[in-house]
């Protein structure tokens, strides 16, 4: 037998050398889109995607830059229209009683007063006469001051903080009243430390000043209201001084340094008495762009009418670039869509041109395709007739001497030349294998149904299994000189099927972990069971040479063998595979990290609640 084997698979290899078709590979077919063509087109999409980011961020932050400006020149505007509305206002409540200190500088009543207080005697009704001026006019005090600057008569005669007896000559307004001319001034008032706008008037007595009428009127409400307004506008003097501002901080600070001749005429005058007049983090950039405490603002001062002074309106520039902002997002998003609308619909039109200009690869790689599977089952079923008919002709050939041998053992037994015995049990065993073997053969020539019909399944032992398998495999093991183990159940573990064909696979896979432990000096082989859920698995490792980057798929076709010419058909793996999914089951296998393989075969198990259903069961 182990003469006919080699030059059978011989004939066969040639067989199938013959009959396997020469097709092209889907790879090499010509027809088929070129590589090299892709992978040009490919980076051709990315700089068209890039060349749309690029232009789509361009046009955004273009998009920015112009509303910026946009509302930078809205927000000056607004600036300005603001400016002018608190420039009127302060006009209008410095301009409000200009005529009064005039008026009053006429009055018989003020010019007897200054008269009469030359001798000693101030008439009573003149400073009631001026606090009813006073209140009706809402100012905060109407004053007269002889010719030493001393209050003589005054509004507030009868208040703690009276001006009565105090003297007024160091202010400017007083000195230019006395030199026959209108005088004004601001400042923090010296008696009752609140600030003020005060306005004189020379009185004249026979065309001689004899006196100096004064008013002062209260700027505290209009600070209030500006620190109400929630808005950024401030009020300097020539000097650069913060006098009138929307946020308190910025009081009496000063928007540059101040030179030794304005701060010693600021005491002289004491205009600003208890003020330390503390530079403002300020800077004008422009005409239309201030720096305040850090923050940018849109800016626009105008001067007014009296006293020097300059209103300045602050806008911050938060607002532009909010506004900018939102403006960008709403317009850049619908931008933004149009260009992914756009880019979809160019898509689309090169995804329909694609797919009418592919209709025939389409068409070509599904003939293709059907062309392989063809390929493939012609292979497949010229293996298989090799094998169907090597299985007729091994049978063939084995089984008239297994039948002779089975006869002449019953005639030793009959005639008492073999003695029944363990040595003629073993020899019977091992016909029956060897009847059994060529049995196993004819099922790659017969339809699986008679194979079921054929093969008696019943409830077995898998453990039973596995100890037959071990005793017939005795004598390899020993000559071979490995080292086998079984590690046992303490129960039964059942499955159902032919234990004759269990056996003949778990014999095949000894046989092939024997034979890929010859080069090793130690050699060991285990077996062992595991269930889980409803299956069992029979595992067998060995540490030899394994089977390389061969798969299972691989292995279990037929005619294929890791072996040398000579050694094997390559039909064992084959053969048990068919076996154990006769079963319900499949083999699985893998090399072991440190060298050998493990083939695993997994099984229905069967539980004793089973064992009637089984009974009337055949394996699929």
């Amino acid at each position: 037998m182990l003469i006919i084997i080699p030059s059978t698979k011989v004939w066969i290899a040639k067989r199938l050398n013959i009959q396997k078709p020469n097709i092209k590979s889907e790879e090499a077919d010509p027809t088929l889109p070129d590589q090299d063509a892709i992978d040009l087109a490919r980076p051709q999409r990315k700089r068209v995607t890039a060349i749309l980011v690029v232009v789509t961020i361009a046009m955004i932050v273009s998009l920015f830059f112009a509303a910026t400006s946009y509302f930078r020149s809205e927000e000056t505007t607004e600036a300005a229209n603001r400016l002018s509305l608190y420039t009127r206002s302060l006009n209008d409540t410095l301009e409000r009683f200009q005529y009064l200190p005039f008026v009053l500088s006429k009055d018989p009543l003020v010019v007897s007063g200054v008269s009469s207080a030359k001798d000693g005697d101030i008439p009573s009704e003149l400073n009631i006469r001026l606090a009813e001026f006073a209140s009706v006019s809402n100012l905060e005090a109407i004053y007269l001051m002889n010719l030493s600057g001393s209050v003589i008569a005054s509004s507030n005669y009868n208040l703690p903080q009276s001006f009565m007896g105090q003297n007024y000559a160091f202010r400017p307004y007083f000195q230019n009243a006395l030199s026959g001319n209108r005088g004004e001034f601001f400042g923090v008032g010296a008696t009752t430390g609140r600030p003020g706008y005060f306005v004189s008037e020379p009185v004249f007595e026979n065309e001689k000043i004899i006196g100096v009428i004064a008013i002062k009127i209260d700027m505290s409400e209009l600070q209030s209201l500006w620190e109400q307004g929630g808005e950024n506008v401030f009020v300097s003097n020539g000097d650069g001084i913060v006098v009138l501002s929307s946020t308190p901080s910025w009081l009496y600070r000063t928007l540059q340094p101040l030179s030794a001749d304005e701060i010693a005429a600021i005491a002289i005058n004491r205009q600003f008495i208890g003020k330390e007049l503390v530079s403002l983090d300020w800077a004008s950039k422009d005409d239309d762009i201030a720096t305040l405490d850090g923050a940018n603002f849109v800016y626009a001062n105008e001067p007014i009418n009296r006293l020097d002074w300059t209103v300045h309106y602050l806008l911050n520039e938060t607002r532009i670039y909010e506004r900018a902002a939102l403006t960008t997002v709403i317009f850049g998003s619908v931008l933004a869509v149009f260009l992914v609308f756009a880019t979809f619909m160019r898509s689309a039109r090169i995804r329909s041109a694609l797919s009418i200009s592919q209709s025939d690869r389409a068409q070509l790689l599904k003939t293709n395709h059907e062309l392989k599977s063809a390929q493939e089952q012609l292979s497949r079923t010229s293996k298989l007739a090799a094998l169907g008919q090597l299985s007729a002709s091994v049978t063939h050939e084995l089984g008239q001497p297994i039948s002779a041998l089975r006869n002449h053992l019953t005639a030793a037994e009959i005639s008492g030349e073999l003695k029944p015995g363990h040595t003629l049990e073993k020899f019977t065993r091992v016909i029956d294998r060897m009847d059994n073997i060529t049995k196993q053969l004819r099922f790659f020539t017969r339809p699986i149904s008679t194979q079921q019909q054929e093969d008696k399944a019943q409830n077995i032992d898998l453990q039973e299994v596995i100890k037959g398998a071990l005793d017939l495999v005795d004598h390899t093991l020993s000559s071979a000189g490995v080292e086998a183990s079984f590690n046992t159940q303490n129960k039964p573990i059942y499955t159902f099927g032919n234990r004759l064909r269990l056996e003949q696979v778990i014999v095949n896979l000894l046989t092939n972990s024997i034979t890929a432990m010859e080069d090793r000096s130690e050699k060991k082989l285990e077996i062992s069971l595991q269930t889980h859920n409803k299956i069992v698995d029979i595992l067998v490792r060995d540490n030899g040479s394994g089977f390389g980057d061969r798969d299972i798929a691989k292995l279990q076709e037929p005619f294929h063998t890791t072996r040398a010419s000579g050694d094997g058909m390559g039909l064992g793996l084959s053969i048990a595979t068919e076996i154990i999914r006769e079963h319900n089951g499949v083999i699985s296998a893998q090399n072991l990290k440190n060298g050998g393989a493990e083939f695993i075969i997994s099984l229905p198990l069967l539980h004793k609640q089973d064992f009637d259903k089984a009974d009337h069961d055949e394996p699929n």
